[in-house]
C-alpha cells in the first residue's frame, strides 16, 4: 500500500482518520497531477506520453478501477499467471543444463544472494548466458509491452538464475512476492525427474505445474512459493523483469541485458 493510496483499510478505521485518509489521497493525486502537468509542459503531450515515468506509473495504477478506462492493455497486475510458451527447445534446455552443472562442478550452488528468501541457486554467469539472455529478452520483452502498456525497450533483468530444488537440500521455497515488476518462472528438467513440486499462487489458490521450456510470467507482487517436492531434483530458471533502473536504481549491468 503506497501511503493511503487504495485506501484499503477503510473497515478498520474510525470515521476520522478515514477523512483524514481520503485528505491525503486528494493531496497526493493533486501533487501528482501537478508534476506531471509541469512535465508535459516542459517536454510536450507526446514525449511524456512515451516516457519511463509515465509508462511505469501507468501500470502501476493499472489494477484500480478508477484506471480502467485509460488503458490500452491488458494488465498483467493481479492477473492470474500466464504461459507465454515455449522459451527454449528440449536440445537448448540440456544444453543450458550442461552449463549449469559445469559451474556447480567449479563454484558450488550459491545459497545466500536473496537475503530474506535464499535459494540454492547458480547466477547468470555460466557459458551460455549470451544465449539465454538474448532468447528471453527477445521473446519476452515485447509480450511484457502488450500486458503492461510499457514500451519494449524500457524493460531490463534485474536478476535471472537457475533454482536447484532437491530432495536432500531445499525442498521448497515459502511464500514470498518479488521486487520487480514482472517474474518469470521456466521449468528446465524433465517432469519425471521429480514429484511433487511447481508453483503455487496465494491470491488465486492457484498450483502451477509446468512443461520443461515453458516461459511462465506473472506480477511480481503476487504472493507465491515454491511447492515442496517429495523426491529428486527440480531445476527452475528464474528472471526478475523491471524497467530500466527499477524502483531501487540498479540492474544487470552486463552485456547480455
Amino acid at each position: 500500500m503506497e501511503g493511503y493510496g487504495d485506501l484499503s483499510l477503510f473497515g478498520e478505521m474510525s470515521a476520522e482518520e478515514q477523512a483524514q485518509a481520503e485528505e491525503f489521497r486528494k493531496a497526493r493525486q493533486s501533487e501528482r497531477q501537478q508534476k506531471q502537468k509541469e512535465q508535459i509542459d516542459k517536454i510536450g503531450e507526446v514525449e511524456w506520453v512515451n516516457s519511463l515515468e509515465f509508462q511505469r506509473q501507468r501500470y502501476l495504477r493499472s489494477n484500480r478501477k478508477d484506471a480502467q478506462g485509460d488503458l490500452n492493455f491488458e494488465t498483467l497486475r493481479d492477473r492470474e499467471p500466464m504461459n507465454f510458451g515455449q522459451a527454449f527447445s528440449r536440445a537448448e534446455l540440456i544444453l543450458i543444463l550442461t552449463s549449469v552443472n559445469e559451474y556447480v562442478l567449479e563454484k558450488g550452488w550459491t545459497t545466500q544472494r536473496h537475503g530474506a528468501f535464499p535459494t540454492r541457486d547458480v547466477p547468470k554467469d555460466t557459458s551460455v548466458s549470451s544465449m539465454v539472455f538474448g532468447r528471453l529478452k527477445d521473446m519476452l520483452f515485447p509480450l511484457l509491452a502488450k500486458h503492461t502498456g510499457i514500451s519494449a525497450d524500457k524493460w531490463r533483468f534485474r536478476d535471472l538464475f537457475v533454482i536447484g530444488y532437491h530432495e536432500d537440500h531445499q525442498r521448497a521455497l515459502e511464500l514470498h512476492s518479488d521486487g520487480c515488476l514482472a517474474s518469470l518462472t521456466l521449468l528446465m528438467n524433465d517432469t519425471g525427474e521429480f514429484e511433487g513440486g511447481g508453483t503455487y499462487f496465494e491470491k488465486f489458490d492457484l498450483h502451477i505445474k509446468q512443461e520443461p521450456g515453458d516461459a511462465w510470467i506473472h506480477d511480481a507482487k503476487l504472493s507465491h512459493s515454491g511447492v515442496s517436492i517429495t523426491r529428486g531434483s527440480r531445476i527452475v530458471m528464474v528472471a526478475f523483469m523491471d524497467t530500466a533502473g527499477g524502483f531501487t536504481g540498479k540492474h544487470i549491468e552486463s552485456k547480455f541485458s
